[in-house]
């Protein structure tokens, strides 16, 4: 394989910083699992009851990432000989919170539908319809933690809209989220019963992360190269608290930060750079920042 310092050497600092901050996906083993469990959703013949799986995890633990994967290649696809389209997959981000109508609406467009209507047993009826047509066998749900927020009626209609919709069409479900996810969906026993969780956690300071780090900072366009070694590694799982989302934040702010200063190469100094270390500084941490030195003052 050549290196990714032969191939871009001859690039402008503006088009390696372009190939830094374009998405990819970087292979580890918990985000490799989870895309199996997706995969496996597809597989076998639809029955009554559909295996359905919830992906959950704080924020920056990958889901986002993790679906963007998923998704990629999954366009419709037309059968000119029956004159058929498929849409095998559909993804959705849930409402900003539990409505019945507003998540019959939000399938419609993602499948290029209009809602015909402001009554949520005809657009019911519309979206059944559309799925059926399309032959859709997963209906994926990023932000179900959403589904917590509204009245309690608000939050058992949606849930229950949802289980018609997998009950009726043989539908799986992959629902993505953080914990209040989790609590959403328990709130319906049937739901529950299906829904396998797995849960998305931070990455241990280990061989593997080593691999990782060692992997994203070698693919980078950097005309030097970095030396990753154990205080290396050690200072991106100290400052992106093994966080997947941030580790990969954390690595790309540093070589940003490695072409604009010329240095072309990351080093444990540069990792601690102001310039740096904000791209992964959240409002929480700094919170808790300014009450550790007001009592120490």
């Amino acid at each position: 394989m050549v290196s990714a310092i032969t191939e871009t050497s001859g690039l402008t600092a503006a088009a390696r910083i372009d190939l830094v901050l374009s998405d990819r996906w970087v292979a580890y083993p918990q985000g490799q699992t989870a895309l199996q469990r997706l995969e496996e959703l597809l597989r076998g013949a639809q029955r009554t009851r559909m295996p359905s799986l919830l992906i959950v995890g704080d924020p920056d633990m990958g889901k986002t990432t993790i679906l963007r994967k998923f998704m990629r290649g999954r366009a419709p696809t037309f059968d000119a000989e029956t004159g058929r389209s498929q849409m095998e997959v559909v993804a959705i981000e849930a409402p900003p919170e539990a409505d019945e109508l507003r998540l019959y609406g939000i399938i419609l467009d993602a499948v290029g539908a209009p809602t015909p209507t402001r009554r949520a047993m005809e657009a019911e009826r519309a979206v059944h319809g559309q799925l059926e047509r399309l032959r859709t066998r997963l209906l994926v749900i990023d932000e179900t933690n959403n589904l917590m927020i509204g009245t309690g009626a608000a939050q058992r209609k949606t849930l229950a809209a949802l289980r018609r919709l997998s009950n009726t069409l043989s539908l799986s479900m992959a629902y993505f989220g953080t914990l209040e996810a989790l609590n959403a969906l328990t709130s319906d026993p049937q739901i529950e019963g299906r829904a396998q969780p797995f849960r998305l956690s931070r990455l241990a300071k280990d061989e593997t992360y080593a691999a990782i780090v060692a992997a994203v900072v070698g693919h980078f366009p950097l005309r030097m190269k970095s030396q990753v070694d154990d205080a290396f590694v050690g200072a991106v799982h100290e400052i992106s608290g093994g966080s997947p989302g941030k580790t990969f934040r954390l690595l790309n702010a540093a070589a940003v930060e490695a072409i604009d200063s010329g240095r072309e190469r990351i080093t444990v100094e540069s990792l601690h750079a102001e310039e740096v270390v904000r791209h992964v500084r959240t409002a929480m941490a700094m919170r808790r920042g300014a009450r550790v030195r007001a009592a120490a003052g």
